[in-house]
């Protein structure tokens, strides 16, 4: 479905952030602003700021910012239309489907989701109220599945026909083409449809706002040639490597435990979930994915895989285990015996000694060593050395420098080797590294960060704080300071590539003219790099001295004027200094130095001239 602008607006206006947010965390008032706990990493002390004036949201410890629509969104794990669904249904107002003139990409998306859904609803009551899907719900019965968890799941059964899900969609009237589209039919050459899935358990898969997006079948019976699982194929709506199976039952037991179990399979995570132990989600026997580690990311910032401790396990383990690493969460590894798997140790032991081995999960360089230990390698010189290289590798994946240093420190001493030792190898890992994601982007090797990774702070860091400035009067004082800096300067002279790409958006949003609303603004980013930039710059004070950040409201045009000037004086300092090379080069190949210094002379001519330059008195303030 798309939304009409007006309508969003409405949305909007009816959707006050502090009531919004409030309801998903505790928030406090804090001077004109409210403050609490960020939803979205880990802290203990508040920096999660809500401003009810600007209608935004920042976190001073992580970074993100942004309106009331994109908090849904990352709160939730859901598009902008379904952000603005959820914020509509709140707020009382319908929204108008717009006709087929007006349909997108999202209203496709609709149909796929309505057409599994449909799907879902049509195995389930298959499941409970067939003839023959009492030998599946009999199956599940077996497993250990209450009715209830059944239920919570979703679980189903499709027919062992060719034309079950086909005959019901017919019977209702419905468009056969979301559901082929779904994958959920296919298509024989004369035409006609068939189902997918015939005679199998079925498992819905859900996306974390709970929307059914694809499913896994299991085998029922013996003389099906397929394999024991077959899934739902990609579509639009269902990208294996950024689904998790489990995650919308999970999500909140994940956020309150603050770390989240990581098992392979569906009867795994259904098993563990029903034994209480609710903070699971499932790779649903794909390999892990960085996408599915940025996805439990968004909940905790801690994992515990479990592991069977046959070969094959533990191989995969630490493949894993280094993905988890490199994508910035703290990762432990709980083992089981060998043989065993999450469901059949619940099933002998029950939950509560499954959370004891929770419990005793190790570390991820005390699992490493202990995996190099049952391989032999710690027996000789040579494998020590391949063992101790290996979990160097691995501590070289951590973005975090000082925690990388004190990993380090535990290694030397663990195997007695000096700490010098280790460091070079660690500085050789990265900077290996760095060059080959440099070879493969085309670009330039980038200097080593000060502190494990580009964070927040280094991207304040590295923005010059005339351009902060800028930009920041730009979007609290609207079109008239938009046009009026870039007449004076334009969206190339931002050294910064976000302030220049937002200099230049800024440009455009103005000149389309209606009301000025930074919020309104966010709407129209696509990039979350942006949306965090820029709300990262409206909760902050400004940063040149002149008294500005002991004001309470300085004047915009003063900050606008001395930012301008210092912005200039650097593009000039650049040319004179580049000029000044060019004429060094010239003097040693005896060539003609006198437009060299007539070039000086101009430039700083200009240069003097800035600190007289006056802009103030401009139309555009008055």
């Amino acid at each position: 479905m798309r939304i009409a602008d007006d309508t969003i607006e409405e949305v909007r206006r009816a959707s006050d952030i502090v009531d919004v947010i409030s309801q998903y965390l505790q928030i406090r008032k804090r001077g004109k602003n409210y403050l609490g706990l960020c939803p979205f990493h880990q802290e203990k002390t508040p920096s999660f700021n809500v401003s009810p004036e600007k209608q935004m949201y920042h976190c001073f410890g992580c970074g993100v910012g942004g309106n009331v629509f994109t908090f849904v969104m990352e709160h939730e794990k859901v598009s902008f239309v379904e952000a603005v669904r959820t914020l509509a249904r709140r707020a009382g107002i319908t929204l108008p489907e717009e006709g087929p003139g007006g349909r997108g990409e999202s209203t496709e998306h609709e149909g796929l989701y309505d057409a599994c859904k449909t799907a879902g609803l049509y195995y389930h009551d298959t499941l409970l109220h067939s003839v023959e899907g009492k030998l599946a719900l009999e199956y599940f019965r077996h497993r250990g599945f209450s009715d209830a968890t059944i239920t919570k799941f979703g679980l189903g059964y499709s027919k062992n026909v060719w034309d079950g899900l086909v005959s019901m969609a017919a019977g209702r009237k419905l468009d056969i083409l979301p559901f082929e589209k779904a994958g959920l039919l296919l298509r024989r050459e004369d035409g006609s449809c068939y189902d997918r899935f015939r005679g199998r358990a079925m498992f819905p898969i859900f996306s974390p706002s709970g929307r059914t997006i694809g499913f896994g079948a299991r085998k029922m019976r013996e003389d099906d040639p397929l394999g024991k699982y077959i899934n739902s194929p990609e579509t639009p709506i269902y990208l294996k490597s950024r689904s998790l199976y489990g995650l919308a039952q999970s999500k909140e037991a994940i956020r309150a435990q603050e770390f989240a179990v990581l098992v392979e399979g569906y009867a795994d995570l259904i098993t563990l979930y029903q034994a209480g132990v609710e903070n699971v989600v499932a790779s649903s026997g794909t390999a892990l994915t960085e996408e599915q580690i940025q996805l439990i990311g968004r909940y905790a910032k801690s994992v515990t895989l479990v592991y069977d401790a046959d070969s094959a396990g533990s191989k995969a383990t630490i493949r894993g285990v280094d993905l988890i690493i490199e994508n910035g969460l703290d990762v432990s590894v709980a083992a089981l015996p060998e043989g065993e798997d999450p469901d059949s140790f619940v099933k002998k032991n029950g939950g509560e000694e499954f959370r004891r081995r929770l419990a005793g999960a190790v570390s991820f360089l005390d699992f490493k060593a202990s995996t190099f230990r049952d391989q032999g390698l710690l027996a000789t010189p040579e494998g020590k050395t391949r063992a101790v290289r290996s979990i160097v590798e691995t501590i070289a994946k951590m973005k975090d420098e000082i925690k990388r240093n004190f990993y380090i420190k535990h290694v030397a001493e663990t195997y007695g080797v000096y700490e010098t030792l280790l460091f070079r190898e660690l500085e050789a890992i990265v900077g290996r590294d760095r060059s080959r994601a440099a070879y493969q982007h085309g670009g330039p090797v980038p200097p080593p960060p000060a502190s494990g990774g580009l964070s927040l702070s280094a991207v304040r860091a590295g923005l010059p704080p005339p351009e902060r400035d800028l930009l920041k009067v730009m979007l609290e004082e609207g079109p008239s300071m938009v046009a009026f800096v870039a007449t004076h300067i334009p969206p190339a002279a931002f050294t910064d590539p976000l302030a220049r790409r937002t200099a230049e958006l800024l440009g455009k949003h103005a000149a389309a003219g209606g009301r000025w609303d930074v919020p309104a603004f966010l709407d129209t980013l696509d990039d979350p790099s942006l949306r965090t930039f820029i709300a990262d710059i409206m909760f902050n004070k400004y940063e040149l001295s002149r008294g500005w950040t002991a004001l309470d409201d300085p004047d915009p045009w003063l900050i606008a004027e001395s930012c301008i000037r210092r912005v200039k004086a650097v593009v000039l300092d650049g040319l004179i200094a580049e000029n000044h090379r060019q004429m060094k080069s010239a003097e040693q190949e005896g060539a003609d130095l006198g437009p060299y210094r007539e070039a000086h002379i101009r430039l700083q001519s200009e240069k003097k001239e800035l600190g007289r330059l006056r802009l103030i008195d401009s139309p555009a303030r008055k």
